[in-house]
């Protein structure tokens, strides 16, 4: 594939651990922007709208990692290795995105489902930020809600897996790891303005 040259590359350029900073560094920033720490930063749009925008940087954030397992799974799958994350010791990736048995469900890799989900979720989480005063925005907002709540299985699953199932097990991912705090960054900050909503606190009044 194409990809793998730029991917070398930038793993190369910023280490085995650089794109677990970027990607971490993206989701912090829209948990900043979210979190009441957010009304210190003066932006120029509504309480809501700062706390979509946070979301939608977290999504991306999520999104982001997400793509980054699913090109060491299919890696390990090719070459029976990764240079993109460590495959030995406690904390490593190769043992867990790699293995076998758990690195699929319903023959779909982690990392895809984590794709197609935080893709569905940053799509609606975009049209809730530019269109907070359409007579659907409730709607998006409980599809979103109610759909990021499996997230809370498959991270509660997932982590099982790391710490006893797999072979040599514990493991500690640090790119599934991030995904897994992306998700459940997610479902709060999605509760939060569901909330919000359902309390006519939904704040639409300046942009």
């Amino acid at each position: 594939m194409m990809v793998y040259p730029f991917i070398w590359g930038l793993n190369n350029m910023l280490g085995e651990y650089g794109p677990l900073m970027i990607f971490g560094t993206i989701i912090l920033i829209g948990l900043v922007i979210a979190t009441p720490f957010g009304k210190n930063l003066n932006l120029k749009i509504s309480e809501t709208r700062r706390i979509l925008l946070g979301l939608v940087i977290v999504e991306t954030g999520a999104l982001l990692t997400s793509m980054w397992t699913e090109i060491i799974h299919r890696q390990i799958q090719a070459t029976g290795g990764t240079n993109y994350c460590a495959a030995e010791g406690i904390v490593q990736c190769g043992s867990v995105i790699g293995d076998p048995k758990y690195s699929e469900f319903l023959g779909f890799s982690w990392g895809m489902i984590g794709m197609i989900s935080f893709s569905i979720l940053l799509y609606l989480g975009i049209s809730l930020f530019f269109g907070p005063r359409d007579k659907l925005s409730k709607m998006w907002l409980d599809a979103s809600f109610f759909m990021s709540l499996p997230g809370i299985v498959g991270v509660a699953w997932l982590v099982i897996v790391e710490l006893f199932l797999v072979e040599g097990a514990p493991h500690i991912c640090p790119y599934c790891t991030v995904v897994h705090i992306g998700m459940i960054s997610v479902i709060g900050i999605l509760y939060f303005l569901k909330k919000q909503h359902e309390d006519d606190l939904w704040d639409i009044s300046a942009n």
